[in-house]
């Protein structure tokens, strides 16, 4: 019975430890990943703080679909450049059709066709 017990235990303590680790990086987690398909350079209508949208293909997280979301990067959208294990500034012009990307939404999503949301900030993995 102690066996039994001790077993029940550990295996309590492993799931919290897993569980842990899993949720460590709380909101460092990118919200999608995928592939720039567009880039539009022209003002987005009513809003000063937009510098361009992209339009990228790819999966947001928690999701095996695939789908295209029209991404809106502002002057506060900060832009990144992944060598390795570090991280590089970028600029707008890094991000280009064929580059994959991974993305952290600012807000929330805009139900139309694409779906449109804000990006805080940006990871060039290629």
């Amino acid at each position: 019975m102690k066996v039994i017990i001790v077993m029940a235990l550990l295996f309590v303590l492993f799931m919290g430890v897993v569980y842990g680790a899993l949720t460590a990086t709380g909101n460092d987690r990118m919200d999608m990943n995928g592939k720039i398909i567009g880039i539009c350079n022209d003002k987005i209508h009513g809003d000063n703080n937009a510098v361009c949208s992209l339009l990228v293909e790819g999966n947001r997280s928690g999701t095996s679909e695939n789908q295209n979301i029209s991404i809106i990067i502002s002057k506060n959208t900060s832009i990144s450049r992944k060598y390795g294990n570090t991280l590089k500034n970028a600029s707008i012009n890094d991000l280009k059709p064929g580059k994959i990307i991974e993305i952290k939404f600012s807000g929330s999503i805009i139900q139309s066709y694409p779906p449109m949301t804000n990006a805080s900030h940006i990871i060039i993995l290629n």
